[in-house]
């Protein structure tokens, strides 16, 4: 592909993952899957996100996942559904969905324009959609097939069933690509949390479930292969720092991912790709402003919305 189409279809791409993982970290969120018996967090979304997929085992779920610990989804799958069933957890999703956006958007005053660029992200989108073929992506299918059974009252969360989507059909191609490249899960995490732009350290490691152990183990890895340094952050902790060389591999990994959704977006124009770089843009600021993506838990949130 141009290099320019490319890079707008990984800027929108981008965007619409943030749209979709905003309420991940939302205490929103939180208190609805507390209702379903759930801790607020980890818990809670590991249980949505997977439920699409059903009451399958721990194996699946670690596959699909790639970048989680298979000992914690293990720990956790499938003891999550005898709290509450996948059925139930895809219904909770949507209301929290619905529980989100309301306190996201419901009393801006800007709320036309917003509608306004939800609307066109989300439509000009659908000719994507319609032309993904699934074959080979477990999680994207099921989750695309759950969302048929959501009826979203708003623009905001009719795009966020489109972002969950494309989110997912990219995220099943970038773990073939991986897979492809020959770099494990805790390592594509390692890198990503390496960039400087991404998790913090220790909270990409809490939440993906990794033992200080296979923690370190990847870390000294990727340090004897020249594709990180080992520096050390304010409060003493190791912080993982890229290096050209990993950097090299990411683009790799990236490249190979374009490739992997190249014909689900051949139906659009370089034109039609381009103009929805805007209104991306526009709702993401919203995110960023309103704090989705907390300092806690993000090296440089400020980034959702560049």
């Amino acid at each position: 592909m141009d290099s320019k189409r490319t890079q707008n279809i990984r800027t929108v791409s981008a965007r619409l993952n943030s749209f979709h993982s905003a309420m991940y970290f939302s205490e929103t969120a939180g208190r609805e899957y507390a209702k379903r018996g759930l801790e607020p967090g980890v818990e809670g979304n590991l249980a949505a996100r997977s439920a699409p997929l059903g009451r399958v085992n721990a194996g699946v779920v670690s596959a699909v996942y790639c970048n989680y610990s298979h000992s914690f989804i293990a720990s956790q799958i499938p003891k999550l559904w005898d709290t509450v069933s996948p059925e139930d957890m895809v219904q909770a999703r949507f209301e929290v969905v619905s529980a989100f956006m309301a306190e996201l958007f419901g009393d801006r005053e800007d709320i036309a324009l917003l509608t306004e660029a939800a609307t066109e992200l989300g439509t000009g989108m659908q000719p994507v959609l319609a032309n993904m073929d699934f074959s080979g992506r477990p999680l994207a299918l099921a989750t695309a097939e759950a969302l048929v059974g959501h009826q979203p009252m708003t623009a905001f969360e009719q795009l966020w069933d489109v972002a969950t989507i494309a989110r997912e059909y990219r995220g099943d191609g970038h773990v073939a690509s991986l897979v492809t490249a020959g770099v494990p899960g805790i390592d594509a995490l390692m890198l990503d949390v390496a960039t400087g732009a991404s998790f913090r350290p220790r909270a990409a490691q809490k939440t993906r479930g990794f033992t200080d152990e296979e923690w370190k183990g990847a870390q000294t890895r990727l340090a004897e292969a020249g594709l990180i340094t080992v520096d050390a952050d304010d409060r003493g902790f190791d912080l993982p720092v890229i290096t050209d060389a990993g950097r090299e591999l990411k683009e790799q990994v990236e490249q190979l991912t374009d490739g992997t959704v190249a014909a689900a977006w051949a139906v659009l124009s370089d034109e039609e790709i381009e103009a929805m770089v805007s209104p991306s843009r526009t709702l993401i600021k919203v995110l960023a402003q309103a704090g989705a993506f907390p300092s806690s838990v993000f090296a440089q949130p400020a980034k959702k919305a560049s």
